[in-house]
């Protein structure tokens, strides 16, 4: 399960998406302005999400909201990102990731 659920996590847009969900409920149009995919990619990544059990949807008439299931996967992601800082930091590849970034 933990498997699945890393596979679920794996892609830069939906960790885009968990980040600008964090601990709130979001509109789906906020979540396609934001994250800047078209609206047949979004949903393609809402679905996975949704799928996983990372994501909860509601909808109130035509509108569409989306929360995290689970408040912890913020906490996760951001561990993640702590664990992969330090991890540059301690290998001295910080500069040269940062150098790929700019080009």
């Amino acid at each position: 399960m933990q498997a699945e659920m890393a596979k679920v996590l794996a892609h830069p847009v939906r960790l885009r998406i968990l980040n600008f969900l964090g601990d709130r409920e979001v509109a789906y149009g906020a979540l396609l302005d934001d994250v800047g995919v078209s609206k047949a990619n979004l949903s393609q990544h809402l679905g996975i999400l949704r799928k996983g059990g990372v994501l909860s949807v509601r909808r109130d008439g035509v509108h569409v909201y989306c929360r995290l299931t689970f408040p912890e996967i913020k906490t996760l992601c951001s561990a993640m990102r702590d664990i992969l800082a330090r991890h540059l930091n301690e290998s001295g590849r910080r500069g040269k990731l940062l150098m790929r970034r700019a080009f």
